[in-house]
């Protein structure tokens, strides 16, 4: 018995030190990436292996290939010749040398797949019909107009040249249908969109649904075509339209059906590459596709190429091509997924109701539903099969426009991949990651990717490490451990500072940067969060099950997360696909378990009526099998196959569910009605009498408010409407649009309230032929934790723009003309808040939050084995310091720094019930790593967290060395410790690049107890030398690093800080040169001589710390 247990002690402090040995020095497949974007032709050798060999300098991994066209002069490698294949080859025997890794997007530009070689037959296709009135009793004879496609999503001035004319002529005949004549005054509301036709991006258009509901307008009866009474006469019409019919008596629509091409190309592809977009339903057009893409890429990369080196991947990246909802065969493949033939109910495309409204919808179900399964099947399912032909890995970025769920289409992949834009600098996609996250952890992906810190115009060079970090950090604890900057742009010169740019776009993450040499630490401390982040398996208590359908977007309840960026809070979540409920979940001891060994303690259901008899059996039996789940009944299935028993096995399922033992936990959705306005009052311009009229116009209404210190949002929940357009906002960021007053917008807010100041904005127009009533309405409520509410609703305290004067009070809710006692308020929020949930967890299970912090600290936590590693950061930029409790009982904590690699014990903490309480203390946005192990703790402290006391400032001047190549002075000079931008001396004042501060100082025997130096402020980060001695990077706040013992004497130390700063202040200064003065070459320079200066150098105060 005590070998046993001595041997299994030995090998769990083996495992631990290969985990900590991982940690302190991360393999390079830890190493975060970059998309490697090359403007269309401008490619050299030379500057593909500079690229790669500063890549591997700084301690980046790899690169995703990418050409594409947008707005760059071409350059003179024409995309898809020998000359350029060639150099991709080349590219990938250079990455092989070095121990890189390349991975290549799957075509032309950043998204989908397609080309010039795709012919109209396998490009991607819309169903059009066009419409003839007859009335019977009559002979027809004659042609049909043949039905003219839809504009592409992006325009018709996408379509150059051939395409164009190609996208005008294509046409195929499917159908020809005649359906006795109807009402057609009640189309079904979003028709486009139920149908396929268009789907816009969830990312950056406001309005566009996450998920799509059916409709329960109401129809007359005039209005419905009985799919009984359709008659196929496809046979009765010739190949150039003309069709004779004998038509029977009464009035009857013709309906002609066909198929023509979406217009959808390439995007934003190299001009020798544009072409249309493949077929995303059948295989065809996609394996022509990747055989003369793929296959003449790996071909250039050599008869030798060995999987996992060189060329390591393919890429999907986010779905911008847009829908499609037919293909040649697609009437074939309907019925093989669905069970039935669409064509009695086509009619429905063409904006008829057939059978019922609920019918109708139906069977648009069915058809997105199939779309669905035809493009993870065929597209997707065939880009993978060709990535194991070579040995490569598919990653997937599955969100924007696509025609699926995004968690189905993302379980495709490999490596399932997110999107985070640069905080303040571009599109909210926050939501991606924890799909993404979502994805890998229910499917058994270990790495989960991020296109990270993508940037628009307003970047322009102002990030840097310092700047990124509390958004990487939002990043790691969301479940990102696979950071793929966006991006590095191709530098074919090696002569030209900051060089060649991706137009406006991305973050400046290459060689040519200013402190490019000095980012490794930086790297390395993002390699090793991704190392440790990628061991063992996530924990998580909550599963919420997507709904069924397609497109479907995860959005987590707003009460689920905190702050701006959307912290999880004491009880972690991840989401699920239907499909992996069906086929991976299991239960045991009461928690969904999958395959990989994740496992959750609640299940909850979406807020949908609907569900498949095949998954309402599946709930039972989990529920069954004593998994504890929150949610309603369903009362009927969203589909027509097997109609209606299917609606009666869900019925008869689900009173088994929500009866008897362990019966399903009710879900009690809030019931809104105009009460959710008393109080608020309609207000607008002060300008005559706007309820009775208004001009024609546009106006801004703007509400500030502060949450009291202290104080934590429990839920905030937003009601607001207009007459007679809205757009609202919460600090900039999306909450509602609407076009009828008598439709309330109701919103969970909650995500978008942050500490401090916050701002309401509704962007309201009065539209019309002339002057017509005009107001708008809203009420905010929030409660905070401690069951105090404040309450925010539009007055005489908001401001209208574009002057800004008080606005005009018209009255209470239900005055004239608006009186909204019968309006609706549609709030159906996915999911129960978190209040709900966390207290069936509580009280109903019995368990304790993961992780309790006052909501300070962000954090995930992995199990690995008989170990926990928990990451935490501080979201403030301010000192924490408080008691962590962790949902622990076993081990000693210890502090692993991914910062410098080391590791110490963690010696005060105390256990109670099912934690571990901690004292922890963190400066400002300061990040780490609590690791709980069973083994004894390594280097003993005194305290958990050391403090530092100041014994010490360096006054005086300074010896500055700057760079006389980049405009610097051409000799040093003596200065304290100022600002750049300050200086009076133009090579100073606009300088960009890196100095050199020197001092040399004596130490008295107090001063040589120091144990580090606190640079103070640096703009914009600083690597140092003490007597010689590397200290290392300070690359973000708090600006201090380790100074070991010896390094200080008692007489002539010298002291040299290299300091970096950006390129903005070069390019507002070269703006005030003549051309052939200037220091920087770039293609796109945003500044102007009047632009502001950004802060730089070493601002200090230097002081020696113990």
């Amino acid at each position: 018995m005590m070998t046993t247990i001595w041997l299994a002690l030995l090998l769990h402090r083996q495992s631990e030190s290969a985990l900590y040995q991982n940690f302190q020095t991360p393999p390079d497949s830890a190493r975060p990436w970059v998309y490697w974007y090359f403007m269309e032709g401008n490619m050299t050798r030379e500057g593909m292996t500079a690229d790669l060999e500063a890549m591997k300098k700084v301690g980046i991994g790899g690169g995703i290939f990418l050409e594409v066209n947008i707005g760059i002069p071409r350059g003179p490698v024409q995309y898809m010749s020998p000359e350029w294949k060639s150099m991709v080859g080349y590219a990938i025997d250079e990455a092989d040398r070095l121990g890189m890794q390349i991975s290549l997007g799957t075509g032309p530009g950043w998204c989908g797949t397609g080309g010039p070689w795709v012919t109209p037959d396998h490009a991607m296709q819309h169903l059009v019909s066009s419409e003839t009135q007859v009335q019977g009793p009559t002979t027809f004879e004659g042609v049909l107009p043949k039905p003219k496609p839809r504009n592409p999503f992006f325009g018709v001035n996408t379509l150059e040249g051939d395409l164009r004319e190609e996208w005008q002529n294509y046409y195929r005949d499917e159908v020809v249908l005649a359906i006795p004549a109807v009402n057609e005054d009640n189309p079904i509301s979003g028709l486009d969109e139920k149908s396929l036709v268009y789907r816009a991006p969830f990312s950056s258009t406001p309005g566009v649904k996450p998920y799509i509901f059916p409709s329960d307008q109401q129809v007359p009866l005039d209005a419905i075509v009985d799919s009984q009474k359709v008659l196929d006469i496809s046979d009765k019409m010739e190949s150039d339209g003309t069709l004779r019919w004998q038509v029977p008596a009464g009035k009857w629509t013709i309906l002609r059906f066909g198929r023509t091409l979406t217009g959808q190309t390439t995007r934003p592809a190299p001009q020798a590459g544009l072409g249309f977009e493949t077929d995303k339903f059948e295989t065809a057009g996609i394996d022509d596709h990747l055989k003369t893409y793929v296959d003449s890429i790996v071909a250039a990369a050599g008869p030798n190429h060995e999987p996992g080196r060189g060329l390591v991947g393919l890429h999907f990246d986010s779905w911008e091509m847009g829908s499609q909802n037919w293909s040649p065969h697609f009437r074939e493949l309907f019925k093989q997924h669905r069970g039935y033939d669409p064509v009695p109910f086509l009619p429905v495309m063409a904006g008829k109701i057939v059978d019922n409204i609920d019918a109708s919808e139906r069977f648009l179900w069915d058809l997105r539903q199939t779309a669905q399964e035809l493009v993870e099947q065929n597209h997707m399912g065939t880009i993978k099969q060709k990535a194991r032909q070579y040995g490569l890995s598919l990653t997937v970025e599955p969100y924007d426009m696509n025609p699926t769920a995004d968690l189905e289409l993302g379980a495709t992949a490999d490596i399932p991949s997110g999107e985070f834009w640069s905080k303040g600098y571009g599109y909210p996609c926050e939501y991606s990651c924890i799909e993404a996250s979502s994805v890998a952890h229910t499917n058994g992906k270990p790495v989960v990717a991020a296109e990270s810190f993508t940037s628009d115009d307003r970047d322009a060079w102002l990030q840097h490490p310092a700047s990124m970090k509390e958004q990487g950090d939002w990043a790691l604890a969301a479940g990102i451990n696979k950071f793929v900057f966006h991006r590095y742009e191709h530098q074919p010169k090696l002569d030209e500072l900051p060089g060649m740019t991706m137009g406006p776009y991305g973050v400046h993450w290459e060689r040519t940067e200013t402190w490019w040499d000095l980012s490794a630490p930086y790297h390395r401390y993002i390699a090793r969060c991704q190392e440790l982040l990628r061991q063992g398996l996530p924990v998580a208590d909550v599963l919420y099950l997507l709904p069924e359908g397609a497109p479907n977007v995860f959005q987590a309840p707003p009460s689920a997360l905190l702050g701006e960026m959307g912290d999880r809070r004491g009880y972690n979540f991840d989401a699920c696909a239907p499909s992996v409920l069906l086929n991976r979940a299991r239960a045991k001891d009461g928690r969904i378990v999958l395959p990989n060994g994740m496992s959750y303690r609640l299940l909850v259901l979406p807020r949908v009526k609907t569900m498949t008899p095949a998954l309402m059996q599946k709930v039972k039996e989990l529920k069954d099998q004593g998994v504890t789940i929150i949610g309603n009944a369903p009362d009927r299935s969203p589909s027509l196959t097997d109609f209606p028993q299917c609606d009666n096995q869900v019925r008869t399922l689900a009173a088994s569910a929500w009866g008897g033992k362990n019966a399903i936990v009710k879900d009690p959705i809030p019931q809104q009605s105009s009460s959710t306005l008393e109080g608020a009052k309609w207000i607008w311009a002060d300008e005559g009498d706007p309820a009775k009229e208004a001009p024609v116009a546009s106006k801004v209404f703007r509400r500030s408010f502060a949450i009291p210190r202290g104080k934590r949002v429990q839920s905030a929940t937003l009601s607001v409407t207009g007459d007679n357009e809205i757009l609202v906002r919460i600090n900039g960021m999306h909450v509602a649009s609407g076009t009828d007053f008598n439709r309330v917008q109701v919103s969970d807010v909650a995500d978008k309230i942050l500490r401090g100041q916050n701002q309401i904005q509704i962007d309201a127009k009065n539209v019309g032929t002339g002057s017509n009533p005009a107001g708008v309405i809203a009420n905010l409520v929030i409660t905070f934790t401690d069951g105090t509410t404040q309450t925010v609703r539009t007055d005489d305290t908001w401001t209208v723009l574009p002057s800004p004067h008080k606005p005009k009070v018209l009255g209470d809710w239900n005055m004239s003309p608006w009186n909204l006692s019968s309006a609706s308020f549609p709030f159906n929020p996915m999911y129960p808040s978190y209040d709900f949930t966390s207290s069936i967890l509580h009280k109903k299970l019995g368990v304790v939050p993961d992780i309790e912090s006052g909501d300070a600290l962000r954090y995930c936590h992995r199990k690995i084995g008989s170990v926990d590693a928990y990451f935490i950061a501080n979201r403030s930029a301010k000192l924490y310091h408080g008691n962590v409790s962790f949902r622990i009982t076993k081990g000693s904590p210890q502090w692993w720094d991914p910062m410098t690699g080391e590791r110490r014990a963690l010696p005060t903490f105390r256990r109670s019930g099912q934690t571990t309480t901690v004292p922890v203390s963190l400066d400002g946005l300061q990040s780490g790593f609590v690791v709980f192990t069973p083994g004894p703790a390594p280097q003993a402290a005194k305290a958990n967290f050391p403090t530092y006391t100041p014994i010490s400032t360096l006054t005086g001047n300074w010896e500055v060395q700057f760079d006389p190549t980049f405009g610097g002075p051409k000799k040093s000079i003596e200065t304290s410790l100022i600002d750049w931008s300050h200086s009076t001396d133009d090579s100073v004042k606009y300088y960009s690049g890196k100095a050199i501060y020197r001092k040399q100082f004596d130490a008295p025997t107090s001063w040589q107890k120091a144990t580090a130096i606190s640079l103070g402020e640096v703009k914009n980060i600083a690597g140092v030398r003490l007597n010689g001695r590397d200290l290392g990077v300070a690359w973000c706040t708090p600006w201090r690093l380790s100074i070991p013992s010896g390094v200080l004497k008692s007489k002539g130390n010298v002291l040299e800080i290299t300091v970096a700063n950006l390129w903005v202040n070069r390019l507002i200064g070269d703006t005030r040169l003549p051309a052939d003065q200037r220091i920087t070459h770039t293609t796109w320079n945003p500044y102007q001589p009047s632009s502001t200066l950004q802060p730089s150098g070493l601002l200090g105060p230097v002081k020696f710390l113990r």
